[in-house]
């Protein structure tokens, strides 16, 4: 069964694409399917466990374990980083936390989630190559800040949220930086997001009905993958 929501798959299968592009053609096969495997745990078991996530069953917690057994098999046969593991750790506890507390579908809960599931291509793009360099966490930076600043776009333009349109730069502003300061090429992909969160913030339009939402869903899922796509290629220009 595959998330209900398209924002979802889309930031689990971005990741996974952006880490294996920016692995190739130096990947380890046996870590490379690995992160397939646990792909493809996530997107199936994500509504089941998000579900159930504010009472867990012992059901949930078994899924999460099944999870997590791509990660511990890559630990085992050393296709691991301690460091990119530990912040993807870090932002799962988080979420976790946040969850338990009951507070999953709250803005907070939301944008955590976001930059949880962002985190799958440091955990992928380690166990593709366990080298993780400065400029993969910086390409990180800028997916995870990427994900979280749209996370609070959409927000924003939601009638029943009332969250600030200025609320994306919180997050964007500082990634871009940090990437204009690693690499001044990574500004192109910062283009369009930047573009978008202006507008947005300049005339800010309310979103009420299920189909006016699920369009902004669409237009984010493509613009998602231009990320996506100008990244990969910033990777080997």
């Amino acid at each position: 069964m595959l998330p209900r929501e398209k924002s979802v798959l889309g930031i689990l299968t971005f990741a996974l694409v952006l880490a294996l592009a920016g692995t190739a053609p130096a990947v380890e096969p046996a870590g490379a399917a690995l992160a397939v495997l646990a792909y493809a745990l996530h997107i199936t078991t994500f509504d089941p466990i998000f579900n159930t996530i504010l009472r867990p069953r012992p059901k949930t917690w078994g899924l999460m374990v099944l999870n997590m057994l791509p990660y511990i098999a890559g630990i085992a046969l050393g296709l691991w980083n301690p460091a990119a593991f530990a912040v993807a750790a870090a932002m799962f506890a988080a979420y976790t936390a946040l969850a338990l507390r009951g507070l999953a579908r709250s803005v907070p809960g939301v944008v955590m989630g976001t930059a949880m599931l962002s985190s799958i291509f440091l955990l992928a793009r380690a166990m593709a190559n366990p080298v993780v360099s400065l400029y993969d966490y910086t390409v990180y930076a800028l997916f995870v800040g990427y994900h979280v600043a749209t996370t609070y776009y959409v927000e924003s333009r939601l009638a029943f949220r009332e969250t600030s349109p200025l609320a994306p730069f919180a997050p964007w502003i500082p990634v871009v930086a940090v990437a204009a300061a690693v690499r001044p090429l990574l500004l192109i992909a910062a283009v369009e997001p930047t573009a978008k969160f202006a507008l947005n913030a300049a005339r800010n339009v309310k979103y009420k009905t299920a189909r006016e939402i699920s369009e902004m869903g669409w237009r984010e899922l493509a613009r998602s993958a231009l990320l996506t796509v100008i990244l990969a290629i910033l990777y080997h220009v």
